[in-house]
């Protein structure tokens, strides 16, 4: 339910991790745990690869439900990924996290 949890769970505090394609695509196909299910022998396959699930997801999500998941309306905390570390990241949720409940 990656992703989805914002509806599945409309009181809950929602955040939207983003990350730039180019950068999803250098991780993913980094990532050596990934080799063992998936072989592209260029990033830029990784990245074609990682579109057409997104947009799969995306069609998938809008037939059953009839909601579109990157409307970032839906979400009361939106991330970009692409830079900085974890841990700022972290950060930012819970400095927004805590203000959310505060309200």
């Amino acid at each position: 339910m990656l992703g989805f949890g914002w509806y599945a769970v409309p009181e809950s505090f929602k955040v939207y991790l983003t990350v730039d394609i180019n950068e999803a695509a250098k991780r993913a196909f980094g990532d050596e745990k990934r080799k063992e299910t998936e072989n592209f022998g260029t990033i830029e396959e990784q990245k074609q690869d990682l579109i057409k699930r997104y947009n799969l997801e995306n069609e998938r999500y809008f037939k059953l439900y009839n909601v579109k998941k990157q409307d970032l309306s839906n979400y009361d905390l939106v991330i970009d990924t692409t830079e900085g570390n974890p841990e700022k990241q972290a950060d930012k949720i819970i400095e927004a996290y805590q203000k959310w409940i505060e309200e």
